[in-house]
């Protein structure tokens, strides 16, 4: 069960994993990386990985069973807030809808930094007013790694301006949601970054 949850925890995998999960030899992952068949990027060292969505994907639409190490046990979302209530809105909106979410809080910089290392979320709610590291720099720490590269963030603000909405666009994130927000707006957030929530 462990070699399971470490699995689950992986985010990219080498060309000798995904062989593995295809069933078929590493040789084979490199041909059909070369053709555009499966998409790899490159470590700083050279190495061929492919991330775990775009692996999920080749498998789905190559009708290759999915691994139990894959499988997905929902979406992960993070919620970066020091503020109590707006946590408890967005979970209670996400415990009742009928998408399967998994729910991880930070209430600073540094705990957000853990979170994403550790939890590995999908979609991270971001104040951008945070205690010692604030959700500009949370921002791009995300979208520099590229571990962490494809989580989907939705800023939050209290004190939305133009000029706050155009730079953390910049720095990566889908869109900036102005607090307080209603049901309606967290599901247009959620579909804006391709998550149907019914």
């Amino acid at each position: 069960m462990q070699g399971v949850d470490k699995e689950r925890m992986k985010q990219s995998f080498s060309t000798s994993e995904v062989a593995r999960y295809c069933h078929v030899t590493a040789d084979t992952i490199r041909k059909w990386a070369e053709a555009g068949r499966i998409k790899v990027f490159k470590t700083p060292g050279g190495h061929r990985r492919i991330r775990r969505e775009d692996l999920i994907i080749f498998l789905r639409e190559n009708g290759i069973p999915l691994h139990e190490e894959l499988s997905d046990d929902g979406i992960k979302v993070l919620v970066v807030d020091d503020d109590q209530t707006i946590i408890a809105v967005i979970q209670r909106f996400l415990e009742h809808t009928k998408t399967n979410f998994e729910v991880n809080v930070a209430d600073d910089g540094f705990e957000a930094g853990r979170q994403m290392a550790l939890f590995h979320p999908n979609v991270v709610f971001l104040d951008l007013r945070l205690p010692g590291i604030d959700g500009y720099e949370v921002c791009r720490r995300i979208k520099s790694s590229p571990d962490t590269a494809n989580a989907q963030i939705i800023a939050m603000t209290a004190y939305y301006d133009e000029e706050g909405d155009r730079r953390i666009k910049e720095l990566g994130a889908a869109m900036c949601l102005q607090k307080p927000f209603t049901p309606d707006d967290l599901r247009r957030a959620m579909a804006l970054v391709g998550i149907e929530v019914s």
